[in-house]
């Protein structure tokens, strides 16, 4: 199995001219496999993971509650992903509420939110630097603005009349900026080995992440091409040609951690002008992911 997916991972890479990314768990036998699995990827929405984990694990020392509830304030929409920026103000959630949409459909204004529970340092001290983390960077500062270096005005604009960015090689894209989140194939493979096995926070919160993550609605990586049925707790993250989708997908012949990242935004000139937003990505990362399910299959039926 190892030498098959070895040498699926290479002929992926060599479809397209971005960085590629991939790091590979059986759960059963415990075999691991890395492609560039200590490249460094800005993890863009992926690192919401790590604000849920944190909220678990305050919850479990008391200090945070699920059950709290938060009227929504018009200073607090953020702009990007999800659906409270849409909304009028005044509209009461509880925190279970605001993680839900952080998950399910990667909210923006809900993440902000709850991040303000969940302090970057803590989660360095508490998850990031506990674990051994060592390709993990957890600092705030770094907005979808300043990776594509627009202002708000300026992206709302673009964004509403259809327009893209251009931010190829830009430098949060190389993660050659301070203050950025970003991880490796590596490191975010022992994070969702750790929860499948209990032993992040605890054996009842990583269940409940873990069951968490099964609802994500954006399914157009990791779970697209399987087969109906194949359960996947994932959570993707996209900024321009950037696209990420990391998660354990649960079959009939035991799991796998599967962490895929594509950096479309150091791709070739041509690769990167000529598509749109995360397409080359999604294909690649989309059809991967298949390639790797029929492999896994294959090798546990014999």
């Amino acid at each position: 199995m190892i030498e098959k997916l070895n040498q699926l991972f290479e002929e992926t890479a060599r479809k397209g001219t971005g960085l590629l990314g991939i790091g590979f768990k059986d759960l059963t036998t415990g075999e691991e496999l890395y492609y560039n699995g200590d490249k460094v990827f800005p993890l863009a929405s992926v690192y919401k993971i790590f604000v849920l984990c944190e909220l678990f694990r305050r919850q479990k020392e008391g200090t945070f509650s699920f059950a709290e509830r938060h009227t929504l304030l018009e200073s607090e929409k953020r702009i990007g992903s999800g659906i409270l920026e849409l909304i009028g103000e005044g509209a009461v959630l509880s925190m279970m509420d605001y993680t839900m949409l952080m998950m399910v459909i990667s909210d923006n204004t809900s993440t902000s939110l709850l991040q303000q529970y969940t302090p970057a340092e803590d989660i360095r001290d508490h998850l990031i630097e506990p674990l051994g983390l060592r390709d993990t960077l957890f600092i705030p500062g770094a907005g979808l603005c300043d990776y594509y270096g627009v202002t708000v005005e300026e992206y709302k604009k673009i964004t509403s009349t259809g327009g893209r960015f251009h931010a190829r090689n830009g430098s949060y894209f190389r993660c050659a900026e301070p203050k950025n989140k970003q991880s490796s194939p590596r490191d975010m493979l022992k994070v969702l080995s750790m929860l499948q096995e209990g032993n992040l926070i605890d054996a009842d919160s990583d269940r409940q992440i873990l069951d968490i993550m099964q609802k994500c609605q954006t399914n157009d990586r990791i779970p697209k091409l399987l087969p109906a049925g194949v359960t996947v707790a994932h959570k993707t993250g996209s900024i321009d040609h950037l696209a990420n989708d990391c998660g354990i997908v649960y079959t009939d012949c035991g799991a796998y951690v599967l962490t895929l990242f594509y950096n479309g935004n150091l791709a070739s000139e041509e690769e990167y002008e000529g598509t749109e937003w995360t397409a080359v990505g999604n294909s690649l990362l989309s059809r991967l992911s298949r390639d790797i399910y029929d492999i896994f299959i294959e090798y546990h039926q014999k």
